[in-house]
């Protein structure tokens, strides 16, 4: 508690020293960047005519249903508390509700409105708090917290210290409420940096995973040249010498080697699309135009394709991760509509659209049956590796034509990024 040469009551200090006080504490808050800081410096100037041997102050938090509380001189279990608590435990919650406009008790420890069940109110005997006054802090006529003055002694705040004490509360509120607000930017400011860091270390992540991917595909096509298609070969090389022997008759190994040619024919095909090599070679671009052409080369029937990019080149600029991965989605749509689709006509265009790059396949096929764009394993290939590299997938029937078009949206590149191989292309249809 204050010394006893300090005034306690209102009537002792003049209006001017009043005034002056007001000034200092003014001065002292104005540049305290925390509430802590804050609790104190006031508490160093209010003796004056307040006198305290606790003070502390009542911020709302959240929607107004939790408290947090800063002390100074005295640290009891309400300053100490680790997370804002609820108020429905406050011994003050009709002050922080805005039902009572203060509380004055000559002795809290006898008063029943600071006793009832779930009250926080333990540190209230464990500090010896007796004499309390409580105001609200206020601000445009609402709460937002309350100021508080606890004594050891009994009966030592009069009616005229309540006055007094509503004017330090409406001096401190403005400051209270400016830091609480920082405070909240802050945290905010904090969590959105932690979100983007995280959604882009997830990103990074999903990078790194699809090239592993990647160059395990490309591995397992390597395999397949140097070890499996080279003893095919060797197989077929010594079929064909059994069929030149006068003692084996032909008829019997040209189905036979017939079917291995075909096998042959389609490891071919797999290890040429385990290894995209043309994406290296030539770039994005090219690798497009590859994949359709091969794509129609051995087909029964006549299928038009046409590769038309709109962005200047911009898939060559992309990381060597993200032109695999579109690549990959592509050769799956091209797959699709010949396959299952029965396309004759097949339009892959590269364009932006406001912000971001835009690589769509359309088809004149027969469309999507009902309730297969969630549940073709296919498609969910194509969703799956759009997902790793953070774009948006969608498919849904064209507008263009009457099949099927399969979309993919990724932030555009900026406009100085060095190009990685020739601009723009764009092709003419190429009849199969």
């Amino acid at each position: 508690m204050t010394d006893e040469s300090t005034p306690t009551g209102a009537s002792a200090i003049s209006t001017e020293a009043m005034l002056q006080r007001f000034l200092l504490i003014s001065r002292a808050v104005a540049g305290q960047l925390d509430f802590q800081s804050l609790i104190q410096k006031v508490s160093e100037e209010v003796g004056f005519f307040l006198p305290h041997d606790h003070i502390d102050v009542c911020i709302l938090t959240g929607e107004g249903d939790m408290h947090v509380a800063y002390e100074a001189r005295l640290h009891t279990g309400w300053g100490e508390a680790p997370e804002p608590v609820p108020i429905s435990g406050s011994p003050i919650r009709s002050i922080l509700r805005g039902q009572e406009d203060f509380i004055l008790t000559a002795d809290a420890q006898r008063d029943e409105r600071f006793h009832f069940d779930g009250a926080f109110n333990d540190p209230i005997f464990d500090a010896r708090l007796r004499s309390r006054l409580h105001v609200p802090l206020q601000v445009e006529g609402k709460v937002i917290g309350a100021l508080s003055y606890s004594c050891h002694e009994r009966g030592v705040y009069k009616d005229s210290h309540v006055t007094i004490a509503q004017y330090v509360a409406d001096l401190l509120s403005s400051y209270i409420h400016a830091l609480n607000q920082g405070e909240r930017a802050r945290e905010a400011a904090i969590r959105q940096a932690e979100i983007h860091a995280h959604a882009e270390g997830l990103r990074a992540g999903a990078l790194r995973l699809t090239e592993a991917l990647e160059l395990e595909r490309q591995r397992i096509g390597m395999d397949l040249h140097d070890q499996t298609l080279a003893d095919l070969t060797r197989l077929n090389h010594e079929l064909r010498r059994l069929r030149m022997t006068p003692k084996i008759p032909g008829d019997a190994l040209n189905g036979l080697t017939d079917r291995l040619e075909g096998c042959l024919q389609e490891l071919r095909g797999i290890i040429e699309d385990a290894r995209p090599s043309v994406l290296k070679l030539f770039g994005f671009e090219e690798g497009i135009e590859a994949l359709l052409e091969r794509a129609v080369a051995s087909q029964p029937r006549p299928i038009a394709v046409e590769f038309a990019d709109e962005t200047g080149g911009e898939g060559n600029r992309l990381q060597e991760t993200l032109q695999v991965a579109l690549f990959r989605i592509t050769q799956e749509a091209v797959n699709n509509a010949i396959k299952h689709a029965g396309a004759s006509k097949i339009l892959v265009r590269h364009s932006r659209i406001g912000d971001q790059l835009c690589l769509s396949v359309s088809d004149d096929g027969r469309g999507l049956p009902k309730g297969e764009t969630e549940h073709t394993g296919g498609i969910e290939n194509m969703r799956t590796r759009a997902t790793l590299i953070s774009a948006d997938f969608s498919i849904c029937p064209c507008e263009e034509m009457s099949g099927t078009c399969v979309r993919v949206m990724l932030p555009a590149l900026e406009p100085n990024t060095p190009l990685n191989s020739e601009p723009e292309r764009t092709n003419a249809y190429f009849d199969r």
